[in-house]
C-alpha cells in the first residue's frame, strides 16, 4: 500500500475550508479545471483537469468543518482506488488541513508524483482561502515536463 500525508496551515475559517473541499465551485478554484457533482455522502464529485483526465470521487465520509473523505471511483491508475482524507483542525487563528492519500493497490514508486504534487495543491487551497485566488490545473506549479 502506498500513502502520502501532508499538512498545511490556513488563515481562514474551518467552514470556508470545508466548503472549498466539497463544493464543485471551490474545488475548481484550487485543484481542478472544473468540477461537477454533489458534495454529500453517497454522491459523486467529478473533477476535470483540462483535456488530460476526469477523476470521479465518491463522497464516503463527511463531518461538518472537520473531515472530508473521498474515494476515487473512476480514473487512471494509480488514482483508481485511491482514498483521500482531509482532516481539519481549527486552532483559532488558523485551520490545519492534514491530507492523507492512500491506495492499497499502489506502491511507493507510483506515489512519487503525488508526494511532490499534493503540497503544491494544498498551498493552492491555502492561497484560495487566504487571498481568493488559487492555482488550479493547468495553472499550478509544474513538477516535470508535460505535467
Amino acid at each position: 500500500m502506498a500513502q502520502v500525508r501532508h499538512r498545511v496551515g490556513i488563515r481562514g475559517s474551518a467552514a470556508g475550508v470545508y466548503r472549498a473541499l466539497i463544493d464543485p465551485g471551490g474545488l475548481s478554484e484550487w485543484w481542478a479545471t472544473s468540477a461537477t457533482g454533489v458534495g454529500e455522502v453517497g454522491k459523486t464529485l467529478d473533477l476535470t483537469f483540462g483535456e488530460l483526465v476526469t477523476l470521479s470521487f465518491a463522497v464516503v465520509g463527511l463531518k461538518e468543518e472537520e473531515l472530508v473523505r473521498l474515494a476515487c471511483s473512476s480514473g487512471p491508475a494509480p488514482w483508481l482506488g485511491s482514498e483521500l482524507e482531509f482532516a481539519l483542525d481549527d486552532v483559532g487563528d488558523q485551520v490545519f488541513v492534514t491530507l492523507t492519500h492512500r491506495n492499497e493497490g499502489a506502491d511507493d514508486e507510483s506515489f512519487l508524483y503525488f508526494n511532490t504534487k499534493w503540497p503544491l495543491y494544498l498551498l493552492s487551497l491555502r492561497d484560495f482561502i487566504e487571498t481568493g485566488s488559487g492555482r488550479p490545473y493547468p495553472n499550478e506549479i509544474k513538477i516535470h515536463y508535460r505535467d
